[in-house]
């Protein structure tokens, strides 16, 4: 566990390779992103150890439905009592988790068959609250819509802390920026505008990049995400 910025925690895998994240606020604590089925128990030990109860959870966002991502939503929905929020787009895929499927035709039925498997299975649930683009949340984040590796995925942008938390709408593996991953982007176009749009729109609004894979940045933020959508993306986007 990783405290990125005061009271904004990082847990994750082993190297970062899956980041979910802690919000500490005056009503309790946020949970962002819920991590691999199989993961509830490390999340709720990390709730206790910032010393809070896990009722003290207060909501629980989801930036997508992705197994690494959402797959213990559902179990920590239980545990906490706390409303789960996602996209109004995507709350299809939380409800029917085997309709997320990967970009290339010939790899679904393998993921089908995958997904199905106890360590890969994400129980289906109801999100509480449905979010939209450019909603203000009692944490004090904006809700912006960054479709493309998914139709409702979402990223979260505190403007007073300068941070944005990205989900997949970007990636940082091994400390190198890029887009979402390819086979998992079923609307690569789309992602790359939503990139676009945390650059042009929100550049100027975040120094401190939290991903969804891969170590956050920790300052000069919008300034690199705009440098890297200006080098890779054309203005037609």
């Amino acid at each position: 566990m990783n405290e990125i910025l005061p009271g904004f925690w990082q847990v994750n895998e082993p190297d970062n390779f899956v980041n979910y994240y802690l919000w500490e606020w005056d009503d309790g604590v946020t949970l962002i992103d819920t991590g691999m089925p199989g993961d509830a128990p490390k999340i709720m030990d990390a709730i206790l150890k910032l010393g809070y109860a896990i009722h003290n959870v207060k909501r629980i966002y989801i930036t997508h439905m992705d197994v690494d991502h959402a797959g213990s939503a559902a179990k920590l929905q239980q545990a906490t009592h706390a409303p789960v929020a996602c996209h109004t787009v995507e709350k299809e895929f939380l409800e029917h988790p085997l309709r997320r499927k990967p970009a290339p035709i010939w790899v679904r039925p393998v993921a089908a068959l995958i997904f199905r498997l106890p360590k890969f299975r994400i129980q289906p649930l109801t999100p509480n609250e449905l979010l939209v683009d450019g909603q203000a949340t009692p944490e004090g984040f904006t809700v912006i819509h960054t479709p493309g590796h998914t139709p409702g995925h979402i990223s979260l942008l505190h403007k007073k802390k300068r941070l944005l938390i990205t989900g997949d709408a970007l990636t940082n593996f091994k400390g190198k920026m890029g887009p979402p991953v390819a086979l998992y982007t079923p609307d690569m176009p789309n992602a790359q505008r939503s990139i676009w749009k945390l650059a042009k729109k929100y550049g100027d609004d975040y120094d401190v990049i939290a991903f969804g894979h891969g170590p956050a940045i920790l300052q000069n933020g919008g300034k690199r995400v705009t440098a890297y959508a200006s080098q890779v993306f054309s203005t037609e986007i």
